[in-house]
């Protein structure tokens, strides 16, 4: 059937007013905001692909991260206007450390930057901006004129990075989807994806869309046409050192610069049919079943003697200060959410999994899976790090612990790891020797990923 399609990117750098808050996100253990310097523009961009049974969407956004509770309320507002089906609309942050502070749940900006009530409610009345500009985006670009286009397929490679966990895996892999008219053959939209980390500029307080952003910029002022990145299973990939602004241009040149040699050479493979879409929410354990009254009394001890042990400005003071209240509170969190979602079509499978997820999922699956994979991660929602089993087992052995979640004791959050952050009692389950074994985080994610592809 044919296709057509509608995009419309908006500039969505916060400035006050509108926006309440211009604390950042990323870069924990200190407080990090904006004072109105800017060097490349955040973009939120949205693309409706319709293949004559109905709009399927794809928003995509310079920020760090969208906590659970962003992403349903974009959703809930966003699926209705769709056909009411969760699979046809998809969300993608490109994860750059130099965007605002959205949510106020996962990261938690009083453990993360110790910010104070006022803070954090500017940060919430930011978030409600947010959602509203990320739903009118949508709804204009659902009201836009579609063009006929054909849509094509391509991988290429580049190096911009390397796997800080010393693990073997180097994503290199470029993902291409092209549209031409169908009434001239001419290109129409760039779609891209890689999978790095966001942080080549480091850690300051200048807004800017990072090495995606630059990439970007270098597609769309050679094409003429609109570009628009997706992240990658990132959660171990790093970009090239140093840190710093000009490295910005550095890697995204390079990356722009492959995608426009892929654009100008052959080899693209065309795309047919409908678009099957399918969304699913996984229940990924913790190492502790916070069901059990006794091992809540555990972890309130422990928790108490990390109070009695750490200095109140320590993050992990703050940290256990969360717990504790959520113990005499609400309670802890006995699972950890996981959207997965699938849309396909004859020649490619995109397959986008929520959070930080690592590279040796995307490596596996695509090993594993007939025909074209596209993986992206950071999507729909970001709440966590998603590590395989082997990083998982090491703890504190691999970097601090921080992508495994713990240090020297499985049953506890690592202070200074990323289950403080976001922050968790606990980290995700794992076996502690050997394969994974069934109920494990690799474990469960791995055979839902298989079983959605090959529905």
């Amino acid at each position: 059937m044919p296709f057509s399609m509608a995009v419309k990117t908006l500039d969505y750098t916060p400035t006050w007013p509108p926006y309440p808050s211009l604390w950042m996100g990323g870069y924990g253990g200190a407080p990090r905001g904006n004072q109105g310097l800017v060097d490349r523009r955040l973009r939120a961009q949205c693309v409706l692909i319709d293949d004559g049974t109905g709009p399927k969407v794809m928003l995509r956004i310079d920020v760090i991260s969208i906590p659970r509770y962003v992403h349903q309320a974009i959703r809930s507002a966003v699926v209705p206007l769709v056909g009411n089906n969760n699979g046809d609309f998809l969300i993608i942050c490109s994860h750059t450390h130099s965007g605002p502070f959205i949510g106020t749940t996962r990261p938690d900006p009083y453990v993360m930057m110790n910010l104070t009530p006022a803070d954090i409610s500017a940060i919430e009345d930011t978030t409600t901006v947010f959602v509203n500009q990320m739903v009118t985006l949508v709804q204009q670009t659902l009201a836009m004129a579609r063009t006929p286009v054909t849509l094509w397929y391509k991988e290429g490679t580049a190096t911009i990075g390397y796997n800080r966990c010393e693990e073997p895996n180097v994503l290199t892999t470029i993902n291409a989807l092209i549209a031409r008219r169908t009434s001239d053959n001419g290109l129409h939209t760039v779609l891209f994806g890689y999978a790095c980390h966001a942080v080549a500029r480091g850690n300051d307080t200048t807004f800017c869309s990072d090495y995606p952003g630059a990439a970007t910029d270098v597609i769309s002022n050679a094409l003429g046409v609109q570009a628009l990145f997706f992240q990658g299973a990132a959660g171990d990939q790093e970009p090239n050192d140093p840190h710093q602004p000009s490295q910005v241009t550095n890697l995204g040149t390079v990356l722009g610069n492959a995608v426009v040699q892929m654009v100008n050479s052959g080899g693209w493979s065309a795309l047919s049919g409908t678009i099957s879409t399918y969304y699913k929410e996984l229940e990924l354990q913790l190492t502790v079943d916070f069901g059990d009254p006794a091992a809540v009394i555990r972890a309130r001890n422990a928790y108490n003697q990390r109070l009695d042990t750490t200095p109140p400005t320590d993050y992990g003071y703050r940290h256990a200060e969360v717990m504790l209240d959520q113990i005499a509170g609400q309670g802890l969190p006995r699972v950890f959410p996981m959207p997965i979602q699938r849309w396909k079509m004859d020649g490619l499978n995109v397959l986008a999994l929520s959070h930080e997820v690592l590279s040796e999922y995307a490596v596996r699956l695509r090993a594993q899976t007939p025909g074209r994979l596209w993986v992206m991660a950071y999507a729909n929602e970001t709440e966590g790090y998603v590590a395989a089993n082997g990083i998982l087992q090491t703890g504190g052995g691999m970097r601090f612990g921080y992508e495994a979640g713990w240090i020297d004791d499985a049953t506890i959050s690592g202070a200074g790891t990323w289950t403080t952050f976001y922050p968790w009692p606990a980290p995700l389950k794992f076996s502690p020797s050997g394969p994974a074994a069934a109920g494990t985080t690799e474990r469960v994610l791995l055979d839902a990923c298989t079983t959605m592809l090959n529905l």
